[in-house]
């Protein structure tokens, strides 16, 4: 073991804790109004608990289903059939030594495209409800509550973050109210703290209450530590004995969960929660996911527990890995914010990037080996072949990969390229090590040729396509001075002082980004020099210079194309960072050799360019797929994901992985 403190028990509330790691409540939409929650929800939950997690929320289980805010697919508990549907889930997580406990709260009052970063004029009230309208609130949570106790829960939690109805009442920006439930901070909390007495009332002082709080609302005008820290002492006064504690709700200005976020970011807000509380145990929460990181926010005594969302999808076992020393086996989470898309925004069952059996098959079960045993070659070594070639090997077939460049990974090292980005690379290394170590053999720097693929006597072909960029009609497109924009990714061309960049989807964001900052020094590097007063003469002017004049055209408003609404408001924020000059509604008409042709609105303006890339999109190419295809190479020739969602990873690896469970 190398990470001791994270597996020594813990006791919170009475109840003993087997180790230091915590999954908390997730919105996962793995529940049913008619079941409670389904087979698919318990067989999620049990896969952790054999995995090791020590201590494991569910839910949220919506206790006060608003029609139109919340989702028929989150948890509920209103019904015997759901006790007895629960009450099986919670005795088969015993059963692996987990403790279970039941996040009851709120999920929505209002529809999540409401609440807002910035003030609008359809920014919910919470002046509108009625005095009674609260009290049942606070009725409906407890009795669920007591629902939750009697199907064999061993602890309450409240949901208290996330844009969730205690949340938005603790809010100094949504909580509108000037009554004894707003206007001041005791007033605020006041909402959250009589659910707690109601729930201590009503199964009695020593039942165990935890509590999922905001250590910032991070938000114009909202509250930060102070404010958080009052909350918590309140809460504590009032019985509360464990604080997972998380950053901003979905409606935050500070990006939470995508790449960019620190490692350990936000373990400080653990730690001035722990500081003000008399006994309640901490939880430090948001991107704490290598063990190493993990140990050290224990071994500062900045928290009690580490609490693992995400990376609980990612990988199940992490505990069990991490507990063997396992580290390089771990799949870590990309923070690429897929499955935050997929609940909150398109309210489908949670799906994993990284893990495709989430929402696929059984991952308490192994992979059901193939009752035929076949030779199969797969074509293109991007993530989605790699997937495809790991989970054929790992179900009995002899694999045999062919990749006509000297490396592995295709796209994917563009994408873990910009800065905030090197997460993603995890992914790859991961791929290709599970690859090999299972067996697949890799031909690289070889083209896959019908011939070859014929000689190759393969039962079945898997075609993994590349993407190619968009060809641009654009007058002056052809000259040496423009690139695709994925160029800027690669390295060895020519780099200008002034750069325009055309298209402002997620690809043109993240190289304007890239370039913005290509020469800086990071921070912690500028720190150390600091320190030692190692800068002379005018040292920090010149490494404060910036790296490129950036540009970038959009012909639409709202930047970052279909990248999905989680990551692509922080694309925009960090190209603005990084001093990025945007012109939106402009259409670029022409390049020249120093200047690009832009209209917007009704003038013509020319942007000086020594260089110019072009973000104009990626299309999926699937003639070799073709090619293969009628020259019959073999008995079964597919292809690889579908080429209209090429530009969502998280479609490509699922289907990758699906197909691989069909042959």
């Amino acid at each position: 073991m190398l990470t001791p403190l994270l597996f020594e028990p813990i006791t919170i509330g009475g109840v003993r804790v087997p180790n230091r790691i915590t999954m908390p409540p997730m919105h996962t939409n793995l529940g049913s109004v008619r079941e409670g929650i389904t087979d698919q929800g318990i067989d999620f939950y049990v896969a952790r608990a054999k995995g090791g997690f020590g201590l494991i929320g569910v839910g949220v289980i919506d206790a006060f289903f608003v029609d139109h805010a919340g989702s028929p697919h989150e948890f509920f508990l209103d019904t015997d059939l759901h006790i007895r549907r629960y009450a099986r889930l919670v005795q088969a997580l015993r059963n692996y030594g987990a403790i279970p406990y039941a996040q009851v709260g709120i999920r929505r009052l209002f529809h999540v495209s409401r609440l807002h970063r910035e003030k609008s004029v359809d920014r919910p009230s919470l002046a509108e409800l009625s005095v009674e309208q609260i009290e049942q609130m606070v009725e409906a949570v407890v009795a669920a509550s007591v629902r939750a106790a009697k199907a064999g829960f061993l602890a309450i939690d409240i949901l208290g973050v996330g844009g969730s109805g205690h949340s938005l009442f603790t809010s100094r920006v949504f909580n509108d109210r000037c009554d004894e439930w707003g206007g001041t901070p005791e007033n605020r909390i006041r909402f959250a703290v009589e659910t707690v007495r109601g729930i201590k009332k009503a199964l009695g002082e020593d039942f165990p209450v935890f509590y999922r709080l905001h250590g910032s609302e991070f938000l114009p005008g909202g509250y930060g530590l102070e404010g958080a820290q009052f909350n918590a002492v309140q809460l504590e006064r009032a019985g509360v004995c464990f604080f997972n504690v998380t950053g901003g709700g979905h409606a935050t200005a500070v990006p939470q969960l995508t790449p960019n976020v620190p490692p350990s970011g936000y373990a400080y807000l653990a730690h001035e929660i722990k500081r003000v509380l008399s006994s309640a145990a901490v939880a430090a929460s948001n991107r704490n996911n290598h063990p190493l990181e993990a140990e050290k926010i224990l071994r500062l005594g900045w928290a009690d527990l580490i609490s693992l969302g995400r990376q609980s999808l990612a990988d199940a076992e992490w505990p069990m890995k991490v507990q063997a020393g396992r580290l390089a086996d771990l799949r870590y989470c990309i923070a690429c914010n897929e499955c935050m898309d997929i609940v909150v925004i398109n309210n489908k069952p949670v799906r994993c990037l990284v893990n495709p059996r989430v929402g696929t098959i059984s991952e308490v079960e192994p992979v059901p080996p193939s009752k035929v045993r076949r030779r199969i070659g797969v074509v293109g070594g991007g993530v989605a072949g790699l997937q495809f070639a790991l989970t054929s090997r790992r179900r009995g077939h002899d694999v045999i990969l062919i990749e006509r460049r000297g490396h592995l990974g295709g796209m994917w090292h563009h994408a873990s390229t910009p800065p905030g980005r090197g997460q993603l690379f995890t992914f790859l290394e991961w791929l290709t090590r599970e690859c090999a170590n299972s067996g697949v053999e890799f031909r690289m720097q070889t083209e896959a040729t019908p011939e070859l693929l014929r000689q190759m006597n393969l039962d079945l072909v898997a075609v993994s396509p590349g993407s190619d960029p968009v060809e641009s009609s654009l007058p002056g497109s052809h000259l040496p001075h423009v690139y695709p924009a994925i160029a800027a990714l690669e390295g060895g061309i020519p780099i200008g002082e002034r750069v325009v960049i055309i298209g402002g989807g997620g690809i043109g964001l993240e190289v304007a980004s890239f370039l913005a900052r290509r020469s800086r020094v990071r921070p912690e590097v500028l720190d150390f020099l600091e320190d030692y007063q190692a800068f002379y003469d005018n040292d920090r002017e010149i490494l404060d210079r910036k790296s490129n004049h950036i540009t970038l055209i959009s012909r639409q408003r709202r930047l970052g194309g279909s990248v999905g609404g989680s990551t692509r408001w922080v694309l925009a924020k960090e190209a603005v960072i990084a001093g990025v000059n945007i012109v939106v509604n402009a259409v670029a008409k022409e390049i020249t050799t120093n200047e690009v042709v832009v209209e917007h609105g009704n003038e013509e303006i020319l942007v000086p360019a020594d260089t110019v890339f072009l973000a104009t999109g990626l299309q999926p190419n699937i003639r070799l797929y073709e090619q293969l295809s009628e020259s019959e190479v073999a008995p079964r020739v597919e292809l690889i994901g579908d080429p209209a969602q090429a530009m969502h990873a998280i479609e490509s690896v699922t289907q990758a992985f699906r197909l691989a469970l069909k042959v």
